[in-house]
Order: C-alpha cells, then sequence, then structure tokens
C-alpha cells in the first residue's frame, strides 16, 4: 500500500464511529467479562409475599371499640370471590374470604366475632381469634335486615316475608327464637311486609324495635306482644316532603326506609323514602314532631313560613328529596346530650355531597319534662351543619367510630366516621366537625389506598438510615385502631428500603415501606398534597414522581407545568397559616424558562418537622413528562412540549434548559456528514475494485462469441443499473418520508437516569445525564464543574429501535450501579476512573450502550412486548437484567453478554393489563398490580412460597374485657320498667334447653382441672350438633392440611432428584471434557 493510500486509511479510520480506546472494549477481543456469574435457573423461586389494597371494591363497614379492630368487606371479583379485610395497629391485616363466590352485604364486628351476610343471604362467623371459620349457615328466606349486640349470643334475621329469627352464634346452631309476621296481625290486607330494620333497646334487652315498610312496632320479649305500633301518615294539607300542591291535598302513607332509638332509649326515629323523619315517644308510641332536613313540623297541616325554623310554604317550587340512606344517633359521653348523622335526605341535584349533622344538645329529662319541652327540643336543635366529603362523591353507608362503647348502636362518644362512597372509596372525617383525616400516620397502607384509590405507582430505594429517620413529628390525633399485633418476621437491616410512592386522583403522593417480607422498622407513612402547595385544590393531576436515594428529596410534576421539590427538614412556619406561593423568585428570576420559587412558606402548619415543599419550578413549557432526583443535588425535569431543564439544588438555579429536539438534530446532522466522508471514501475503492474487473471482463470478452459478449454486458448495462437506482430512489423516498414524519412530531424526554461514568475517549470519568427520548434517541449530557458552578454539554447520541423503556447505568468494572452518588463523586477529585455502560430496553430490544454512541450486544424479541425492565443483583453471585412482558412472562438475561438464563410466569392474580405499571427492585422484588385496588409482592429469589404461607398477624387481645351493657336507671325501675337480665335473654331466645356457653364451659373445666362436663362432652341435643358440626370442620381441614404437606413434600422431592440428575450429566460431560486434554 502506497503511502498515499495509508494516509486516507488513517483518516478513513478516524471517521469510524466504533473506533473507541476505552478498557470496557479491549476486554471484549480478550474475553467478555460475565456480571452475572453463576447465577442460573436453579436460583429462582418465586414467593408470593404480601398484598396490599383491596382485592374488590368495597361494600361494607364494621369497627369494634374494645378491640380497636376495623372492618372492611368488598365485592366479588371475576375471579375471586368477596372477602373481609380486618385492620388493627400499624401493618396489622388478617383476610377472610368468602367460602362461596359472592359479596359481603353485612359486616359486624364484636369481641372475637366477625358475623358476615353475603349477598346471597348465607351467615359466615369466623373467629379472629384463631382466624377459623366456624359455621356457614343459611336462613330460612332472604334477608333484608339484621341485628347484633355486642352483649348477646345472637343474631336476629329479619326477612323478607316478615318473620324473625335468631341464630346461635355460641353454639353455631338454629335459636328456637322465632317472631311470626306481626304487621300482618296489624294490617291483614297489606302486600309489602318485609322487615326493614331490627334494633333492641339501648338499655332494655327484652324489648325488640321492628320495622317494616309500612311502619314500626315495639315488641316485648318478656311479654311476647306488641307493646304498640307507629304508622306514619300525612293528612290532606300536611307537605310532609312534598311541594307539588296535587299532592299535599292527598292523604299519603310514605314507606319506610329505617328506624332507631336514641340513645336513652326514650324516643323512636323513623325515617322514609320520601325525605321525611318523625320522631316518636317509646312510654305511650306517640308521635312528637316530623321533619325533613331543611323543615320541621311538617306533618301539621296548617302552612307556615318557609325556610329553617317553620314547614315549608304551599305551592313553592316543586323538588324531590333523596331517600335517607343512613341515619345515626350520636351522644356523647353524656347519653342525653344528642345529635343525628344522616346520610341522604337532601335534594336530588344538590351539587354538593356530605353528611347532615343536627345537633340537639342535652336532652330535658323524659320524666320531669312536659310533652311540649320535648318536642320543642326536637324541633328546634341547636345547630344544623352540613359535612361536605371529599371528591363530590354520593355517599352509600357510614360507620361510626366510638371511642370505648360498643354499646348505643356503636354511636356512644364517636371521635370519627368512616364514610363509604359509590365509587368504593373511604374517606375518615373527625367527629364532629367533619375534617377530613388523611390515613397516611394512622391506617394500614391498604386502607390508604382507598382514601381515595391511587392511579398510579412508583417504588424506588431509600437508605435505611435515612428512611428510619424520616418520622413525620407533626400535631394528630390519637389514632383511631390500636389492636392487634404483627406477626414475628425477620429483620433485614443491612439493605436499603424499597419506598412507595402511590399518586392518588386528589393529588396527594403517600410514601410507605413496601418492605422485603421483613419487619418493617419504620411503618410510619407520609403523605403530600399537591393542590395545596400549588394553591389549586382539587384542580391538579400529577404526571410525575421520582426521588433520590441517599437524600430522600422528592420531586413532583403536574400536567399544568409546575414542578414541586420536597425536602426533608424542620418546618420554619409551624403552627403559623399557610399563605400563597408568591414568595420572589429564586435564582432565575427572568429567565426565559420560567421561575424557580422558594415555596417553604406553603408547608403544612402542622407539622413540625417533615417532607416539605421547598421550591416551585414554573416553565411554562407545558406538562411534565418525566423527573429524575440524583444523590447529588441535580434534579432533570423533560416536558411534553420537547424542553429539557435541569436545576441545580445547592444554588437553586437553573443551569441548563434547551429543546431537546435541536441536540438530537446537531448530533444526527454530525453523524451524517462523518457517515457522508465514510461513504466517499468508500466509494472510491469500490470504483477502482470495478474498474480492476471491468479489464478483466474485457480480456476475457476477446475469446467470446459477438452474440455473448451484447448479452453479457449490454444486458447488466440496460437491465441492471437502471434497477438500482430506482430502489435507491425508493428508499430515498422512504427516508424523506419518515424524516418528515419524525419532524412533524415533538420530541420530549420520556425515562431519564443520572450516573458517573467515563464518556467517549475522555481521560476522565463525568457526571452524567442520559435521557431517552419518544423518537428513539438516547441522548448523553455532560455535567461538569466551571468554577463555582455546573454547566451541562451534549456529549452525544444513540438512535435506538423503539422509544426506550428505562435506561440502566452499570459499572462494567463490578456490576454495581453506577448511578451518581456522592462516593463516586468525590472519587472523581481523586482522579477516579468508571468503565459504565447503559442498558437500553425497548418494547421489543435490549441493548448495552457504551455512552455516548457504542452499541455493543444487543437482543431482540418480536413475539413479545416487554412493558418493564431492571437490573436485579443476587448477592454474592452477579446481576441479571429482568424483562417483564405484556403476557405476563418474565425473561431473566446475562450482563452484559443478554444470554438468555431462564423464564417464568408471574402468577395468574397478576393484572396483565396493568403491567406497564409494575416495578422491579434491585434486591428482586417485584411490585405488581392484582387488582383495581391492590399491588402484590413477589420475590425472585424465593422458595416458592404462597401467600397463605406467609405468618399470620394476631387480632385479638383476650386481655381486653367487654364492658358491661348499660341497663335502665333507678328511676326508671321504680317507675315500674320491667327489665330482663342477659341471662334471662339468653334462656327466652335460646329456649329452655340451652346448653352451657363456651365461657362457661372453660370456666367449669377449669375449675374442675380441666375434666368436661357432660354437656361439654355432647351429652345434649345442642351439645351433640355443635361437637359433630366441629368434629366435620376439623376433620375436613386436617384432610386438606395433610393433602398440601403431600403435595409440597411430592414437588420437593421431584425437584432435588431432578437437581441431581441434573449435576450428574454435567459432571460426566465435564470429565469427557478433561479426558481430551
Amino acid at each position: 500500500m502506497t503511502s498515499k493510500n495509508s494516509e486516507f486509511a488513517d483518516k478513513l479510520g478516524k471517521l469510524d464511529l466504533r473506533d473507541r480506546k476505552m478498557p470496557f472494549l479491549r476486554r471484549k477481543s480478550d474475553g467478555e467479562v460475565n456480571l452475572s456469574g453463576t447465577i442460573a435457573g436453579d436460583d429462582l423461586a418465586l414467593d408470593d409475599v404480601k398484598r396490599y389494597g383491596f382485592e374488590g371494591k368495597p361494600s361494607a363497614l364494621a369497627y369494634d371499640p374494645v378491640q380497636s379492630l376495623v372492618a372492611v368487606g368488598t365485592n366479588e371479583t371475576d375471579t375471586s370471590p368477596g372477602a373481609v379485610y380486618v385492620f388493627g395497629q400499624s401493618r396489622v391485616c388478617v383476610k377472610y374470604n368468602l367460602p362461596k363466590k359472592t359479596s359481603v352485604k353485612h359486616l359486624r364486628l364484636h369481641d372475637n366475632r366477625l358475623f358476615v351476610i353475603d349477598a346471597k343471604h348465607e351467615l359466615h362467623h369466623f373467629d379472629i381469634s384463631t382466624n377459623a371459620l366456624m359455621c356457614s349457615w343459611s336462613p330460612p328466606g332472604a334477608v333484608t335486615a339484621i341485628c347484633t349486640d355486642p352483649a348477646s349470643d345472637f343474631i336476629f334475621f329479619g326477612l323478607q316475608n316478615g318473620d324473625i329469627v335468631a341464630f346461635d352464634v355460641d353454639r353455631d346452631v338454629i335459636a328456637p327464637f322465632k317472631i311470626a309476621n306481626l304487621w300482618r296481625e296489624h294490617s291483614p290486607k297489606a302486600t309489602a311486609l318485609s322487615v326493614v330494620s331490627i334494633a333492641l333497646h339501648p338499655r332494655d334487652l327484652g324489648t325488640l324495635l321492628i320495622s317494616y315498610l309500612e311502619g314500626a312496632l315495639l315488641y316485648s320479649l318478656k311479654q311476647s306482644k306488641i307493646t304498640f305500633t307507629m304508622k306514619f301518615e300525612l293528612k290532606p294539607g300536611a307537605p310532609g316532603s312534598d311541594l307539588d300542591p296535587a299532592i299535599i291535598k292527598t292523604t299519603r302513607a310514605p314507606k319506610l326506609s329505617n328506624a332507631i332509638f336514641n340513645p336513652s332509649g326514650t324516643t323512636v326515629l323513623t325515617t322514609y323514602i320520601d325525605g321525611c323523619m318523625a320522631f316518636w315517644s317509646t312510654t305511650d308510641g306517640r308521635l312528637l314532631t316530623a321533619r325533613t332536613l331543611q323543615d320541621f313540623d311538617v306533618h301539621l297541616p296548617a302552612p307556615v313560613m318557609s325556610g329553617f325554623g317553620g314547614g315549608p310554604a304551599l305551592g313553592a317550587a316543586f323538588t324531590l328529596r333523596e331517600p335517607f340512606h343512613k341515619v345515626a344517633w350520636c351522644c356523647s359521653n353524656n347519653i342525653d346530650d344528642t345529635c343525628l348523622l344522616v346520610s341522604g335526605g337532601n335534594n336530588i341535584g344538590m351539587a354538593a355531597k356530605g353528611l347532615t349533622l343536627i345537633e340537639f344538645g342535652v336532652a330535658p329529662s323524659n320524666i320531669t319534662s312536659s310533652w311540649k319541652q320535648i318536642t320543642e327540643h326536637l324541633s328546634n336543635p341547636k345547630r344544623q351543619r352540613f359535612l361536605p366529603v371529599p371528591n363530590n362523591i354520593d355517599v352509600v353507608d357510614f360507620c361510626m367510630l366510638p371511642k370505648t362503647s360498643p354499646y348505643h348502636a356503636g354511636s356512644h362518644d364517636p371521635s370519627g366516621v368512616m364514610v363509604l362512597f359509590t365509587n368504593g372509596d373511604i374517606a375518615t372525617l373527625r367527629y364532629p366537625d367533619g375534617e377530613y383525616m388523611s390515613p397516611a400516620a394512622m391506617m394500614h397502607p391498604s386502607m390508604a389506598m382507598v382514601h381515595p384509590k391511587p392511579f398510579s405507582m412508583e417504588v424506588s430505594p431509600i437508605n435505611r438510615e435515612k428512611w428510619l429517620g424520616m418520622v413525620a413529628v407533626r400535631d394528630k390525633p390519637e389514632a383511631y385502631f390500636k389492636g392487634g399485633a404483627n406477626a414475628k418476621r425477620m429483620t433485614r437491616r443491612y439493605q436499603d428500603r424499597s419506598i412507595a410512592y402511590t399518586i392518588h386522583k386528589d393529588a396527594t403522593v403517600r410514601i410507605w415501606d413496601i418492605g422485603h417480607n421483613d419487619d418493617i422498622e419504620n411503618p410510619d407513612a407520609l403523605e403530600v398534597d399537591l393542590g395545596v402547595v400549588v394553591g389549586k385544590p382539587g384542580l391538579v393531576k400529577i404526571s410525575a414522581v421520582s426521588s433520590s436515594q441517599a437524600t430522600g428529596e422528592m420531586a413532583v410534576g403536574l400536567e399544568s407545568g409546575e414542578v414541586v421539590i420536597y425536602r426533608w427538614g424542620r418546618n420554619k412556619s409551624y403552627m403559623g397559616s399557610l399563605r400563597s406561593p408568591t414568595s420572589p423568585a429564586v435564582g432565575m428570576t427572568s429567565s426565559p424558562f420560567g421561575q424557580l420559587r422558594d415555596i417553604s412558606s406553603q408547608a403544612d402548619p402542622t407539622i413540625k418537622e417533615g417532607l416539605l415543599p421547598l421550591y416551585l419550578m414554573d416553565a411554562g413549557s407545558g406538562s411534565v413528562k418525566t423527573t429524575a432526583v440524583s444523590d447529588i443535588g441535580f434534579v432533570a425535569i423533560g416536558y411534553d412540549n420537547g424542553t429539557l431543564t435541569v436545576v441545580d439544588l445547592r444554588g437553586p438555579t437553573v443551569i441548563y434548559s434547551i429543546v431537546i429536539s435541536t441536540v438530537t438534530k446537531d448530533v444526527n446532522r454530525i453523524k451524517e456528514v462523518a457517515k457522508a466522508a465514510a461513504k466517499r471514501s468508500s466509494l472510491t475503492s469500490i470504483a477502482k475494485d470495478i474498474k480492476r474487473g471491468s479489464v478483466a471482463v474485457a480480456k476475457v470478452s476477446k475469446d467470446l462469441p459477438s452474440q455473448a459478449k451484447r448479452t453479457s454486458f449490454g444486458g447488466f448495462r440496460k437491465t441492471s443499473v437502471p434497477s438500482v437506482k430506482e430502489e435507491k430512489e425508493e428508499k430515498k423516498e422512504e427516508k424523506k418520508s419518515r424524516d418528515k414524519e419524525k419532524e412533524d412530531k415533538t420530541e420530549y424526554a420520556i425515562t431519564m437516569a443520572f450516573s458517573v461514568m467515563t464518556v467517549g475517549d475522555d481521560e476522565f470519568s463525568s457526571i452524567c445525564l442520559h435521557v431517552g427520548t419518544n423518537l428513539k434517541n438516547v441522548m448523553t449530557f455532560k455535567i461538569l464543574p466551571d468554577g463555582s458552578r455546573y454547566i451541562v454539554s451534549c456529549a452525544g447520541g444513540h438512535p435506538i429501535d423503539n422509544p426506550p423503556l428505562t435506561l440502566i447505568p452499570v459499572n462494567a468494572d463490578t456490576g454495581a450501579s453506577a448511578r451518581a452518588n456522592p462516593e463516586l463523586v468525590a472519587g472523581l477529585r481523586q482522579g477516579q476512573f468508571v468503565n459504565g455502560f447503559i442498558i437500553c430496553v425497548t418494547h421489543n430490544q435490549a441493548r448495552i450502550i457504551v455512552p455516548p454512541e457504542e452499541k455493543e450486544n444487543h437482543k431482540s424479541w418480536d413475539e413479545m412486548t416487554c412493558v418493564q425492565a431492571a437490573v436485579v443483583e443476587l448477592p454474592d453471585k452477579g446481576i441479571v437484567l429482568t424483562c417483564v412482558y405484556s403476557t405476563g412472562k418474565v425473561r431473566i438475561f446475562s450482563i452484559p453478554g443478554l444470554k438468555e438464563i431462564t423464564t417464568f410466569d408471574l402468577p395468574a392474580e397478576v393484572d396483565r393489563t396493568r403491567l406497564s405499571n409494575c416495578r422491579i427492585t434491585r434486591e428482586g422484588f417485584i411490585t405488581a398490580w392484582t387488582s383495581h385496588v391492590e399491588i402484590g409482592l413477589f420475590y425472585m429469589w424465593g422458595t416458592g412460597k404462597q401467600l397463605h404461607t406467609q405468618p399470620k398477624d394476631v387480632l385479638y387481645n383476650p386481655d381486653v374485657p367487654l364492658p358491661a351493657r348499660p341497663t335502665i336507671s333507678g328511676l326508671q325501675w321504680i317507675s315500674g320498667t320491667q327489665h330482663i337480665s342477659a341471662e334471662e335473654f339468653d334462656r327466652l331466645v335460646g329456649g329452655p334447653d340451652r346448653p352451657m356457653s363456651q365461657k362457661q364451659l372453660k370456666a367449669q373445666q377449669k375449675a374442675n382441672g380441666g375434666d368436661k362436663s357432660p354437656i361439654a362432652n355432647g351429652n345434649s341435643v345442642f351439645g351433640s350438633m355443635a361437637n359433630a358440626f366441629n368434629a366435620r370442620t376439623q376433620n375436613l381441614q386436617n384432610f386438606q392440611d395433610n393433602m398440601q404437606n403431600l403435595e409440597n413434600t411430592t414437588a420437593e422431592f421431584a425437584k432435588a432428584t431432578s437437581k441431581f440428575i441434573e449435576g450428574q450429566k454435567r459432571k460426566a460431560v465435564l470429565g469427557g471434557a478433561k479426558s481430551l486434554f
């Protein structure tokens, strides 16, 4: 080769973009380093670890103040039956599945008994002390009402045919007690006779309040007869809840919807589907007054002035009212100081949704006061308030949260109310002011998942020591749920914590430790409300969340374009007032890219120390698409108009802001120039080769006939050359159309990552920002010091086949994460050299990119679509690339070779339609949605454990006694009020042959040194039935456990045998190979 050709070759070599003098590439020629080490398919066994949230839509609530537990029942789903979740303190939670595929309709929780009535009218009795299903029983008809009492062993069922039956939950058998339809005797011609509600007198077990659609009555168990009936009729001229003059002139009898006692039992309230409520005296059954939520004395025919304090004027605008969904008659510690909490009864179409609170104050004595005084007390309440609910959704049910007593229908001295909405969301309101209570620091994360539902979730690691210190110091009420105890689990004190960021519809982000199936040292959750911080409560939507692993700093982007940056610290505005975010801009006050403002004054004034808003970035660049927070004080923000902004929090200042398409175009233009130069040099050499070849052809052609010469060369000249030109023209047109289509789209960042590594031919390592765009580019920016500040410059880019899902920086020498952290940055000052590469995963490919442009290995797949990927580490073995696909398959690849190691399927419970929102941690935990409001936690490096084998939390505390039931006062006893004891009540309902209770049996056994009495041995009708039922249940349970143990043992034996055979085969092959050498 001549010197001229040698010089040309040198120039051409310099234009070759793949000629990089990097140690990582040099190692490839010597043999690729396998960072996956000895990881094999045998190392993988998926553990089903945990669930957070609810598998079905919540449908019922119950609360026990004695054990301090709350129960939530759910509807069935397409794949699973309804269930009941019982929550206690901290992370205490136990789930009870219904034995049949149906939904929970009614729920009661008393002491160690959990009663569930499902949508198929079947009773299920669970014992929360043993977590066992004690029995299931089908009543003789459709259940329309139930009544339970903490001091009673019986459940009363009101049936559709009007009968009432009782079930003995202590013996798990039906009781002989039965009340035939009582309203048929009062109204023989009535057709609608189903029972609407049943209530026990709050101070007298011998009195039942039974309501039917046409009216209500008091029934005396002592005398086995009706005391009196209550039928509400509106005479002509009485407005009731109607404002139509034509209707008012007629006699009406509205249908009844509910009937309850007041806390002292002296008054009965009946509510009606037309929006009326009536008050009755329990002394003689007289009607005291009637009202709606807006007017009172609506039962009187005389027209009065319109408005509160008087009935509606005749001829007013016609309106319809909602039926009452639920009414609770609450009291303070003084049972005569009462109020009504009402759901429903407002005008249909009312814009605001919520509850109505009617405060009566202290009632006059029923013995010394006149009927007029009592009526005026009920007609003129002290105050009436409307309590709006969050998100303005219709309320279908609510559950009072009393402080100590489970009696008075669960409405004695409540501190809060839990509200259930039509869409399945739950909200907790403080009583009596109705202020919304955040579940973050008071409830299990599963309860927070419906306060309201989240629409997205992120999982990010945070340093363990940092997370343990992130306990908010704030003014908060006493926890509502304090019962139960967490099961004993292992403690992992050496790993970073996996922190979940659930993003909710109300623009709140809740931050909590999702755990590693271990003992969670800091179970508290944090909450930030973006709507309040930016001054637009209820009007913003979160579009991006990211956080720092080392510092806990967080950046939250909004669809409206703002980015709020949070940092842990002390609140200077503690106990102050919340101010609007109008403080002067910090840093770039007049920049065309927006303002960076100090909004620390927007911190919640009830927080003394916590995660506080620090800065607000408002660039006016459209919606925020993605954010990235580094461990070293930099925040990157990508907007949907293509703007990329980098913020240095140490200033704070915006150090870089550019439209990313301008950068990618410049990089692509440079590449095109280089490719053109390379192409020209290649064409020159090709032309020389063709010239040499044509001379040789000419020499050969002399020996050929003339016809052959014409067909051979002439044919090539006429047909081949034009076809090549046409093909080139077509490709050129296709390229132009693709380029035009690309130009028509706005290029913006969709994923970003900070790293520390060497870029290109640099002799030093740099802080890097890697940006993946929607137009299939991966750009690398270097962040370099420049005096007292930092500057950002583009180092290059790499085109890919599809938009990237994730960019993962990896240390090429050790396999450790190459993310930018304080340790690596400190090493830069000492000249530390970090060899690194980026793993870029798209929907159909994974590739290794050495920044800024080099592509080393790649792995493509066309049969499946990848939706999520991450690098996972198995301690002491290596790292692998884990890819989750839309079909639910998970594939494991080696690094950097990208050779498939193994494949497995996620459990069937995982929602395949939401796999793009699953997250994979470096420790090997996969978090995926298993239903609309439930996430599951799975562990790759486990032993194949199923969810039901995980440790169970403890709910029941036997050392907490049930308080005595309230009874009648001395004055009532003197006045002649009859009273029955609990023992007499048991005999009346359970019958004369009722055997001893379980508690009595245990006490007797203890007194007799463990000897069983004849009754305990089942020598009675009810005892024999209960023992036989329990024995059958236990035998079935033992059989199921034995079969499960057999299955597990067989599976383990087969696995061990297969592993042994594979090992022997491997040894045999290796032994044969060694003998050849």
